[in-house]
């Protein structure tokens, strides 16, 4: 399923990866492309790239069966009705994996070095495309573990069975990338000002709130293998990052590029939401859910049973399924909850007040409406703890991969196995594509989908 825009997009901007030399008798015009330049401006990459992350990364592929897991979703046909019972095979990740690297990642490389060319210095579009960079790694790498990276983005210089980074490498270049950025978007010397920008606009003080976000997400992820450093360090991060709403890093989707879940439910149908979600939900009569699920047939919020295939609870609701719902890379409600949990985790205060403020934020960025009622009778004043910041949390993160991250980082919250499972857990990450594992064998470090990630050890 690909959206139509994106596609015409594409297909403009292709960049050549792979050169080949001819014969001096051959004429070289014969070969090239007038619709596929070699040499493509910034100012179309770039969106190019925040349309496919918004479309693969955080939109469909990788967000439908990571919510399927956290049993946000249900799969109750074909291919999701077996992600549902933990069936995902290395076939099944290829597309996803493909789009990252092709769409994503190298373009997101040739942006920072289109904008380092002599002559044409654009530092602020270096940050931009630092900030993508780093943020696709990082998910990536969620998903992963150990990626390709060092030696995977060499454009006509390819090498075609790059090594694999490990994900410790990985999380210090995402770190390196988001510092540099922060640098580079705070430069006022710029030949070409940043254009294109489907996310922002060319704000570089929201772009470089982006990339402290990012950092504090990263930084967290790392509670169990740094400890209270990795508090520390997202509490740092937390004071450079989003200040409100206004700051979300959200891609935009409208009639004529569709939002992604929107297009698999008017293509396929094959999900439902979740009977974990929705029952939270139910639970406080909570406002955001009718934002985020469709009534079923008998006028009711029902939720289907993970791999129990109810193909007649309810459907996904406009906050994530309209047709110009935007998908959300890093939100001010995310960065909230993140310095709620550092705070409670080194006993410092402030702790209270950030999560209520996390949840607030996001009853106002779903709802439209401050909803103060339903908040003081239900959130505020409520003693925070770990469990409430997380549980509020994945309600939040409907729709993204993060739950399914911070799911594998504390266990919260509390998951039963699907019906007819296959394995006896719920899968710790996602396997590596058929195409790694037939051309690229000698490199792809051996794993399975219960195997756990390095910082989940």
């Amino acid at each position: 399923m690909k959206n139509n825009i994106y596609k015409n997009l594409m297909a403009v901007i292709g960049i050549l990866l792979v050169s080949v030399s001819c014969n001096n008798w051959i004429d070289h015009d014969l070969n090239i492309d007038p619709d596929a330049p070699g040499d493509v401006p910034m100012s179309l990459l770039l969106p190019s790239v925040q349309q496919s992350m918004g479309y693969v990364l955080i939109g469909n592929n990788t967000v439908r069966t990571t919510n399927i897991w956290m049993q946000q979703f249900d799969g109750v046909d074909r291919q999701s009705y077996t992600e549902a019972r933990y069936q995902l095979t290395a076939a099944d990740v290829n597309n996803p994996w493909s789009s990252i690297y092709a769409e994503m990642l190298i373009n997101s490389s040739i942006i920072v070095d289109k904008a380092q060319t002599e002559g044409a210095e654009s530092p602020n579009f270096e940050g931009v495309g630092q900030v993508l960079l780093a943020t696709t790694l990082g998910i990536t790498s969620d998903l992963f573990g150990s990626i390709p990276y060092s030696e995977a983005l060499q454009g006509t210089k390819n090498v075609l069975s790059p090594a694999y980074d490990s994900q410790e490498s990985i999380y210090n270049t995402v770190f390196t990338l988001l510092d540099d950025a922060v640098a580079n978007l705070s430069n006022s010397t710029n030949a070409i000002p940043v254009e294109g920008d489907v996310i922002y606009g060319g704000n570089l003080d929201k772009w470089k709130k982006a990339a402290n976000s990012i950092k504090a997400r990263h930084q967290l992820q790392l509670s169990g293998v740094n400890g209270n450093a990795a508090y520390t360090a997202a509490l740092a991060a937390v004071s450079g990052g989003f200040t409100s709403n206004a700051d979300d890093m959200l891609v935009p989707f409208e009639d004529k590029n569709r939002n992604p879940i929107y297009q698999f439910m008017e293509e396929r149908t094959d999900i439902r939401m979740g009977s974990t979600l929705i029952n939270m939900l139910t639970a406080t009569d909570d406002p955001r859910l009718p934002f985020y699920a469709n009534k079923d047939t008998d006028g009711n919020y029902v939720g289907s049973n993970p791999g129990s295939q109810n193909d007649v609870a309810s459907k996904p609701g406009s906050n994530v399924a309209a047709f110009d719902a935007p998908t959300k890379l890093m939100t001010y409600s995310e960065l909230k909850f993140i310095e709620a949990e550092s705070l409670l985790a080194l006993g410092l205060p402030g702790a209270q007040a950030a999560y209520e403020a996390a949840v607030a934020a996001s009853v106002l960025r779903i709802t439209g409406d401050a909803n103060q009622v339903w908040l003081d009778a239900n959130i505020n004043g409520v003693p925070v703890s770990l469990e409430n910041i997380i549980t509020q949390k994945y309600i939040d993160g409907f729709a993204t991969n993060q739950p399914y991250a911070d799911w594998r980082r504390t266990g919260i919250p509390a998951l039963n196995l699907a019906d007819g499972a296959v394995l006896q857990n719920i899968p710790t990450r996602f396997p590596y594509p058929q195409g790694e594992l037939d051309y690229n064998s000698e490199n792809v470090p051996a794993a399975t989908i219960s195997d756990k990630l390095w910082w989940d050890q």
